[in-house]
């Protein structure tokens, strides 16, 4: 299961503002359903990503079923375009069938992020 987010940050042991123990890349995501996320970057793309690119993040689960919330794959120009706009098309759609009190969270339980 893939899910694709747009770039808000890119968190790099390369940044002058940043101090890491390895050099591995993690990023800040927008994600298609209005979530914020960040996850890390394969290895593979990491130096290649910019802000603003969509990256298709591996939300496959694994052993501890927790997803693996890898950015695997960057889309830019037009199939950018087309899957950022399909996604958030298909969310605003679901949006409006969802009755407005299930969009509230209930009260008393602790956000866990």
């Amino acid at each position: 299961m893939y899910h694709p987010g747009r770039v808000v940050e890119i968190f790099s042991s390369s940044d002058k503002n940043i101090i890491a123990n390895d050099s591995s890349i993690q990023v800040m995501l927008e994600m298609w359903d209005d979530n914020l996320i960040t996850a890390q970057a394969d290895s593979h793309i990491g130096k290649d990503i910019k802000k603003d690119d969509v990256l298709l993040v591996d939300y496959t689960p694994t052993q501890q079923n927790a997803p693996k919330m890898i950015a695997i794959k960057i889309l830019r120009g037009e199939i950018a375009k087309r899957t950022w706009k399909k996604y958030k098309e298909h969310f605003e759609k679901r949006k409006m069938q969802i009755p407005a009190a299930k969009l509230l969270p209930k009260s008393g339980q602790p956000y866990v992020g």
